[in-house]
């Protein structure tokens, strides 16, 4: 009954459809994904795709190792050098780009001491160029001193425990940092939550019919008055949904990453993400990263598709079910925007998606003296409420009264 629950799903013309939809939006995304990355050559023209990743991956792994001082020091003073070049101090756009073209394979680098040296909440993109070999030693307490600055003068409000809570996860930051070319890493993680939320919907919408279609169809008075229509029955339609979700949810998340990553490269997965978020508070690298968002993004789909499926069995209607995926993960976000209430939309359903926000500026929870972050916290409650809701659909769907 499983099998055939899950052919009905898949069977109808509506949800090939919307198959098909999520195979161009798998296509459209990941050639924006690889897109992203640009290379620009000697002569200072620009390139993006494949040919980009290739040279860009080969100028950045020639500082493939760990960023000691003296390592810090040397792409200070090539960065020196270049910038004092004729291209560099030229008026002209295409001499300028022919001076960074040389800057590429120390860019990370360099834009990490831009952080470093750079205010707790501003980036001053030049701040490289006046740091010192002198001043370079400091590169990695700067982190943590800009934090504390910025703690003292009081611009947002925390606890105590709130700051020992974000000042001990910088101290206990592994450092000196490995590097090495993470560009696919940094772009998967970048443009994957919205990838997430195009598929929560489509999920959402394939088993919005699965509770309702017995009604639409007349077909219920046959469905509950056999044997097993109300107990195997039940658990058939029920299994189907989650394995559309679960199977679905898996095979285009594997999809999208193996495509963004044969192209742009799987290299860096171990490097600490503090090269593309440089004040998270997570001391995660770029696999563990990813690892979070993609939980985050199942966990957030499995429990709208899961209310969906509440509301297809409460209300017999499909309409109905299928919209609330996009009430719960699209119009919460919007009304946040509105209504100032940013402590009660952080626990929102749609923040599952969006955990590389959290990630990069992480929000912070606090009971009694214990703190962690929003994302530590949402993922646990929202899976324990989507497996509450599992035995709510099976107890609503089984005491459904035939009209």
């Amino acid at each position: 009954m499983l099998r055939f629950e899950i052919k009905k799903v898949f069977s109808k013309s509506k949800n090939q459809l919307a198959v098909l939809i999520m195979l161009a939006v798998l296509a459209v995304t990941s050639i924006l994904a690889i897109n992203w990355v640009y290379y620009v050559d000697e002569n200072g023209d620009n390139s993006t795709g494949i040919t980009a990743v290739k040279h860009l991956r080969d100028m950045r792994n020639e500082w493939a190792g760990y960023l000691t001082e003296d390592v810090l020091k040397e792409a200070l003073e090539i960065n020196t050098q270049i910038n004092n070049s004729e291209e560099a101090q030229s008026e002209d756009i295409q001499e300028q780009n022919k001076a960074f073209a040389k800057k590429q394979g120390i860019a990370d680098i360099t834009d990490a001491i831009s952080q470093a040296f750079s205010p707790y909440r501003g980036y001053d993109y030049y701040a490289v160029d006046r740091v010192s070999t002198e001043e370079i030693g400091n590169f990695y307490e700067n982190r943590i001193t800009a934090l504390k600055e910025w703690l003292d003068r009081g611009e947002e409000y925390y606890t105590e425990e709130q700051k020992d809570f974000l000042i001990d996860c910088y101290e206990e930051l592994e450092t000196p940092f490995y590097y090495e070319y993470h560009d696919g890493w940094d772009t998967l993680l970048q443009q994957i939550s919205t990838f997430i939320l195009l598929l929560a919907l489509i999920i959402g919408f394939l088993v919005s019919g699965i509770f309702s279609e017995e009604f639409q169809t007349r077909a219920d008075s046959i469905f509950f008055s056999t044997k097993l229509g109300r107990t195997k029955g039940v658990l058939s339609k029920l299994g189907a949904g989650l394995a559309v979700i679960t199977v679905f949810y898996g095979v285009f998340i594997f999809l999208y990453t193996f495509i963004v990553l044969l192209v742009l490269g799987a290299d860096g997965a171990g490097c600490p993400i503090q090269f593309s978020m440089w004040r998270s508070a997570y001391n995660v690298t770029f696999f563990q990263a990813y690892l979070l968002i993609v939980a985050g993004g199942y966990v957030g789909t499995l429990f709208a598709s899961l209310l969906a499926m509440l509301v297809s069995a409460l209300t017999r209607s499909a309409a109905a079910a299928a919209i609330t995926p996009f009430i719960v993960l699209c119009a919460l976000p919007f009304v946040s925007r509105i209504v100032s209430l940013p402590q009660i939309f952080a626990f929102f359903p749609d923040q599952l998606l969006q955990v590389y926000l959290d990630l990069k500026d992480p929000g912070l929870v606090q009971f009694g003296e214990n703190v962690t972050t929003v994302a530590n916290v949402i993922i646990p409650v929202y899976l324990a409420a989507s497996v509450v809701l599992i035995p709510a659909v099976y107890a609503v769907y089984k005491k459904v009264q035939v009209k």
